[in-house]
């Protein structure tokens, strides 16, 4: 997912859970967050969806710094059955679309 397509589902208010897949040691150190982003670091997230705790009715759309590890995750959660899509470029693309 492009930065505009994911600024547009927030603006309206679409029905969406942000997961900010860094470290939380990364995440807390960063200036740069997406208001309403639930920080669940890479390695928890599978956990997570192990356990049940992710939602497979709600899209989930994946963050991190570059775009590596969301784009990860979104594929082996897609793969489970997940309405799920990446941040292509993470916060730096989000960072750069803000100037």
């Amino acid at each position: 997912m492009k930065v505009h397509e994911l600024k547009e589902k927030l603006t309206h208010k679409e029905d969406v859970l942000l997961l900010d897949v860094r470290e939380h040691d990364e995440y807390e150190a960063s200036a740069d967050k997406i208001e309403g982003a639930q920080n669940v670091p890479m390695g928890e997230v599978f956990t997570e969806a192990a356990k049940g705790n992710l939602p497979k009715d709600k899209k989930i759309i994946t963050v991190c710094k570059s775009g590596g590890r969301c784009e990860i995750v979104a594929r082996e959660l897609k793969a489970k059955g997940y309405d799920i899509e990446y941040l292509e470029g993470g916060m730096e693309e989000w960072k750069k679309d803000a100037k």
